[in-house]
């Protein structure tokens, strides 16, 4: 009975600390408290899990709760990769810029954004 209290205080703890560090709640961040909420539940009462692992057609609760923990990690990794790639596609994209930019002053020429008449102003 008392690990059931550590871990209840456990993953009370991980959903305080996720709640305090987030202004908004995106959509992974609410995938991660349905994991959170789903853990205490198997946690605090294992037989209301069990009935509902039946009623989806799995044997336990415990599998249940891993299959839905593997699925909803997927989703927060798959989430946190795509962000991963188009970040590193904007520096890229930014990096090229700045190149150009560089490029161009140490030739001479203004850069494409500066206009003649404004003499140096960056419009």
């Amino acid at each position: 009975m008392i690990i059931r209290i550590l871990l209840l205080f456990g993953l009370a703890a991980t959903g305080w600390l996720i709640f305090l560090r987030r202004n908004r709640l995106p959509f992974h961040i609410m995938t991660v408290f349905l994991l959170l909420g789903a853990g205490a539940v198997a946690v605090v009462a294992p037989e209301t899990t069990n009935e509902v692992a039946h009623l989806v057609g799995v044997g336990r609760g415990a599998d249940l709760v891993t299959y839905v923990a593997i699925i909803s990690v997927m989703f927060v990794l798959l989430h946190y990769y795509t962000k991963f790639v188009e970040l590193q596609r904007k520096l890229t994209e930014m990096t090229r810029e700045v190149a150009i930019l560089r490029a161009e002053v140490e030739r001479g020429h203004p850069p494409a954004s500066v206009s003649s008449d404004s003499a140096g102003e960056i419009s």
